[in-house]
């Protein structure tokens, strides 16, 4: 990362307040120089019963999943304004919306308003959250993170994940660490997998979160730590950085790579994974990359006491937040980034 490389220049973001997620932006943005607005997110909105009985309605008879966002949107929408109107600034270079879906068209509109380029990226799939179709027409430019969503409107771009650039390397502490929701397709996996990891005596960090005493109970006797509140973003960020190998569980509603891959790629780190979507990319190699297919950790061992192959410069950069960033925001020189299908 380029150190101030934006210094001078501002930016205006609206992320879902997701696990410390809208933070994370923050901290790296600034990093690099960039004077940073953050739209609140993090606003306690209830739409009451009334409300709550048109969105089961819509939901169920006209198969419309979509006003109750809509009304959440809408109830936020004084403050968030209030926050643009009251911030030292009046004109940006530069505004970047995440999930687009959540936040209403009236804020996007005001955004636009006071920024010189505005994009945005829908990193979970365009027809999970229809919403968002009302929204693209509205964007400079627009990126999906699922390469089945590309045809959809031409006009949006495809956009992979990345690495935060700003976190430094700690000295290792876990031989292998995870952490994820509680998913029922994923649970046989990996309680496989720990075992496998105790049987060869590595120290692992195993985190899975679920507020379901039942579900939890199914751990009791395994060497899998459960958890019952989401990490914030930095806090895990920090813990692969401090790990050997990281483990990736694929999530069946998208297609596209996850986060935990990119940061093996910025941190150096040995991954596991069954997404098989990983080896189409320029980044694999499969001494650093395990991929899982049917369920078959054959070969496990051998890859886990193989060093780590350092990849190319080029990619490390291409995969950072701050190409990332220069790619959405069309700041030249950039590596384009493109999905995979």
């Amino acid at each position: 990362m380029a150190q101030k490389e934006f210094l001078g220049k501002s930016i205006i973001i609206a992320v879902p307040d997701h696990f410390g997620l809208p933070e994370r932006f923050k901290d790296n943005l600034e990093a690099l120089g960039f004077k940073v607005l953050v739209i609140p997110d993090n606003i306690k909105i209830k739409i009451g019963i009334f409300n709550k009985i048109i969105h089961a309605y819509k939901k169920i008879f006209l198969g419309d999943r979509t006003f109750k966002n809509r009304k959440k949107a809408e109830r936020k929408l004084e403050r968030q304004i209030l926050t643009l109107n009251n911030y030292n600034l009046k004109s940006y270079d530069y505004a970047l919306v995440i999930r687009p879906d959540l936040f209403s068209s009236e804020l996007i509109s005001e955004i636009r308003k006071r920024a010189d380029l505005i994009s945005a990226y829908q990193w979970d799939g365009l027809d999970r959250f229809p919403l968002v179709y009302e929204r693209i027409d509205a964007f400079d430019r627009f990126f999906v993170f699922d390469v089945n969503d590309l045809h959809k409107n031409t006009k949006l771009l495809p956009l992979t994940n990345f690495y935060f650039d700003d976190i430094k390397l700690r000295d290792k502490k876990f031989d292998v660490y995870f952490v994820g929701t509680y998913m029922r397709n994923r649970i046989d996996l990996l309680i496989k997998l720990a075992r496998k990891f105790q049987d060869m005596g590595l120290k692992t960090s195993l985190n899975l979160n679920t507020t379901s005493k039942d579900k939890a109970k199914k751990f009791i006797n395994e060497p899998v730590t459960i958890i019952d509140k989401p990490m914030l973003f930095k806090d895990n960020i920090i813990n692969v950085s401090q790990s050997e190998v990281i483990l990736d569980f694929a999530n069946d509603i998208h297609y596209g790579i996850s986060m935990r891959t990119f940061e093996a790629i910025g941190y150096r780190k040995k991954l596991i994974t069954n997404n098989p979507l990983v080896k189409k990319y320029d980044f694999y190699n499969p001494n650093n990359i395990f991929v899982i297919e049917d369920d078959n950790i054959d070969g496990l061992e051998l890859f886990i006491s193989t060093p780590y192959i350092d990849l190319p410069k080029e990619i490390i950069v291409k995969y950072s937040f701050t190409n990332w960033l220069k790619y959405v925001l069309d700041i030249h020189p950039y590596l384009p980034i493109n999905l995979q299908s």
